[in-house]
């Protein structure tokens, strides 16, 4: 292995550790805003705003780390999946923008219109969030018609295909299951058993979601089944992908809900370490012209430059490392609503 491979090697694993991370923890967040117009009460929202209320902000922070590596060092993806990607993109900033806004006003004025429409909002911009990340992973799964001018042909609708939706459905149920575990983990009392109810329908959701994408991918998508062929020590990612899923239930039945959580974040780790085998070396793979596909390889910046931002990287990652415990830590335990909650 030559040091610009490995440095090449770095950049990209750095850059799905940050999309790995934001799934799992911006993940929980999108699920909770998915589920907020389930609740009743003012009461039972302000609760579900305020359980992700101390974290949702940082968890975001993921999502701006993999979009800076993907720009820093791997400007020739980028630069392709930009303008191909706008509308998906524009989406995703404004389901950003009108989240925050949303948790951020809601509670400013008492008026039930006014929480009303922010509720709406703050359910509207998770659901853009969840479907517009399962639409793109179901893309990068797949593939996308990339020609060798890097151009996409059909566009945006082009993106829009039956497995690609299935993947997005995968995806907010997954965020659901996600969301309702966590919040069941910050509550207590009659709303803690609601949403214990919550957690069994999502799981049983994820569950058949979870078969269904399963079974269209073994089948529809032999190339990621391709490395699990040619490196049989790889089926243990796979094996371990199911223990974790096969465990979120019953920690639930056994109402150990840390464990359960715990479970939920393995299980979002481990399928998107199935994405990575099936999908490595790509960042996108053309279904028109292997050629035209885009690698962590051909699409990197310089040796030097690889290492330049390595060096950022590992000092920025021990701050993180140190940061997101601690604030967990901190702000541990049930939620308790005062003046000063959301």
């Amino acid at each position: 292995m030559d040091s610009l491979y490995f440095a090449q090697l770095l950049m990209y694993i750095v850059f799905m550790v940050a999309i790995v991370a934001y799934a799992t923890l911006d993940g929980f967040d999108l699920g909770v805003g998915c589920l907020h117009l389930f609740t009743k009460t003012d009461q039972e929202r302000r609760i579900m705003i305020n359980s992700i209320g101390p974290v949702w902000d940082g968890n975001s922070t993921w999502i701006v780390i993999g979009g800076g590596v993907l720009f820093a060092a791997f400007p020739k993806a980028f630069s392709i999946l930009a303008p191909n990607l706008y509308t998906p993109f524009m989406l995703m900033l404004f389901g950003f923008m009108l989240r925050a806004a949303s948790i951020e006003f809601r509670s400013k004025n008492p008026s039930p219109t006014w929480r009303s429409f922010w509720d709406i909002s703050f359910f509207s911009a998770s659901l853009i969030l969840a479907t517009t990340v399962g639409i793109l992973l179901g893309n990068l799964i797949h593939g996308m018609p990339l020609d060798s001018k890097g151009v996409i042909e059909g566009g945006f609708l082009s993106l829009l295909t039956p497995y690609t939706l299935t993947i997005a459905l995968l995806g907010i149920s997954c965020f659901m299951m996600h969301g309702s575990i966590y919040v069941l983990m910050k509550t207590e009392g009659p709303f803690h058993d609601k949403i214990r109810r919550w957690c069994h329908i999502t799981i049983i959701l994820f569950l058949i979601l979870w078969l269904l994408a399963s079974v269209l991918t073994f089948t529809l998508q032999p190339h990621m089944i391709r490395p699990f062929i040619l490196f049989p020590p790889l089926v243990i990612v796979p094996l371990l992908s199911l223990a974790s899923i096969l465990a979120i239930p019953y920690f639930i039945r056994k109402k150990q809900d840390g464990y359960a959580f715990l479970s939920s974040c393995l299980s979002i780790f481990f399928l998107l370490s199935l994405f990575l085998v099936g999908t490595f070396p790509n960042l996108v793979r053309s279904t028109l012209d292997p050629a035209a596909s885009l690698t962590f390889m051909n699409s990197s910046v310089s040796e030097l430059a690889l290492w330049i931002l390595t060096g950022v990287s590992l000092t920025g990652a021990p701050l993180s490392f140190f940061y997101f415990p601690y604030i967990y830590r901190v702000f541990k335990g049930k939620v308790v609503l005062d003046k000063m909650s959301y």
